[in-house]
């Protein structure tokens, strides 16, 4: 490099065009292009961004209910809380099996492991 061996090539200087991926799968290309141009992701990608706002919605929802309620309702309210979530984690687990890979899996919510996110 330092004996100006690339110097010569073309595109020098220009910015690198990063639109494609190299690692995505050639038959499905277009189709991903297609659906980029027009604001839009696979269905696992916005069925995964879906569930991060219901995780949110949820959780803030639980919050609130909470905090401006009596005593005698939050079982009640926690009970509501803990259903929402087991309907969330089957959205996850059905959502996992949706993905091209493991690396793209969501964690269910934990409400155990969890309790301050609550």
């Amino acid at each position: 490099m330092e004996e100006g061996a690339f110097d010569n090539l073309s595109g020098k200087g220009e910015p690198l065009d990063l639109e494609e991926n190299p690692y995505e799968d050639p038959s499905l290309r277009m189709a991903h292009r297609l659906l980029r141009n027009n604001g839009f992701a696979p269905a696992w990608i916005e069925e995964a961004r879906d569930l991060e706002l219901a995780i949110e919605r949820a959780r803030q929802d639980f919050a609130r209910a909470s905090a401006s309620c009596f005593a005698e309702d939050r079982y009640r309210i926690l009970e509501a809380f803990h259903g929402r979530i087991a309907e969330i984690n089957r959205r996850i687990l059905s959502h996992n099996l949706k993905t091209p890979s493991s690396r793209f899996h969501m964690q269910r919510v934990d409400l155990v492991l969890d309790p301050d996110r609550t």
